[in-house]
């Protein structure tokens, strides 16, 4: 019993990857563990219209030592991140008990600096082959899928990166890569132009946004066309890449921002629209003009990982502080919410 209460008092999920393709949800905890669901039975019963629910996990794998801080999903891997180390494992394995990753990348640590970084975010170009890493050594680290080669790496914070992703700008579907960090900076490259950053923001500065009793760090962002959106101490908000202009400010005003996440095309929401959650037990879906859609209740007071899949259908699961996993397939309202531990 003291067991189960510690676990449910301590108990801290960080990141999500998720393949349709191989039916498979992944959820990395803060023991180094991966917690993987079988989808396969709501991918078919979502297809059908009979409406099946997520059940108890299929599987746990003792992946890291150490938090798995990030997580993403390539066609073929489901890659997770922790202190010094990347490594992927093979989704078609991951239901098959104690998974061993079938590669691994061992960060290059600066000892005199900043010891063993972690990798606090991960992000994937499927068009290049590139494996980005977002990490405590003020780097975004670039990886080659194929030859396990580090590439280059990705300079100009002055702090830890906390985030990294990959998109598109707008019309001209050039590459854009953007992070954001503990220094209160977001930058964006285009990758194919050089190391330097194309665009430098800094939301603490936009009075709309500041909130100096929190901080000025940057925990989240998000890229789509000519948009990008972020948060973190300060509000959450949306600029366009074009001018660099503040154009909305997102709800809600009071916590702490670790979400920020453009829905796409998901079903029941707003198209153009956008998850906002953070030290808060409800997750907030807006539109693009700041407008609430829909205030969804978390079983966890504090929300670290979101992760939405629009196709073939819509699946938002979340969590973070908390032994439970909230579910919706629609992003109006919570359909159900499952343990993330044996009950």
């Amino acid at each position: 019993m003291v067991s189960g209460t510690l676990k449910n008092l301590y108990w801290t999920s960080f990141s999500q990857a998720a393949s349709l393709e191989a039916g498979l949800l992944a959820v990395g905890n803060g023991e180094g563990k991966i917690i993987v669901y079988d989808l396969s039975g709501v991918c078919s019963s979502r297809e059908s219209g009979v409406g099946e629910r997520l059940k108890s996990p299929c599987n746990v794998i003792s992946a890291h030592s150490d938090a798995v801080y990030a997580m993403v999903a390539t066609e073929g891997f489901c890659v997770s991140g922790t202190t010094g180390q990347i490594s992927g494992r093979r989704w078609e394995d991951m239901k098959q008990g104690q998974v061993p990753p079938a590669w691994s990348f061992s960060l290059e640590c600066d000892q005199a600096n900043f010891g063993t970084p972690e990798v606090n975010s991960l992000a994937h170009d499927p068009q290049r082959g590139l494996l980005y890493a977002a990490c405590g050594d003020w780097r975004t680290h670039v990886y080659d899928l194929e030859t396990g080669k580090r590439t280059h790496t990705l300079e100009g914070h002055e702090d830890y990166v906390h985030k990294v992703v990959v998109g598109t700008g707008g019309s001209s579907n050039s590459p854009l890569v953007a992070s954001g960090g503990e220094d209160g900076q977001v930058l964006v490259w285009d990758p194919r132009v050089g190391r330097e950053p194309r665009h430098r923001l800094a939301p603490h500065t936009q009075p709309q946004l500041a909130r100096p009793s929190q901080g000025r760090f940057v925990a989240t962002l998000d890229l789509t066309g000519d948009w990008l959106v972020c948060g973190g101490g300060p509000r959450a908000g949306i600029f366009h890449l074009k001018s660099l202009a503040l154009t909305t400010v997102l709800p809600p005003a009071a916590p702490t921002i670790h979400v920020t996440k453009f829905t796409r095309y998901a079903e029941g929401g707003d198209r153009g629209g956008i998850v906002v959650a953070g030290v808060s037990p409800q997750l907030t879906v807006c539109s693009m003009a700041g407008m609430v859609t829909a205030q969804l209740p978390a079983s966890s007071p504090c929300i670290y990982t979101v992760n939405v899949t629009d196709k073939p259908f819509t699946m938002m699961t979340y969590g973070g502080t908390s032994t439970k996993l909230d579910v919706c397939f629609n992003l109006n309202y919570r359909d159900h919410t499952v343990s993330l531990v044996d009950e």
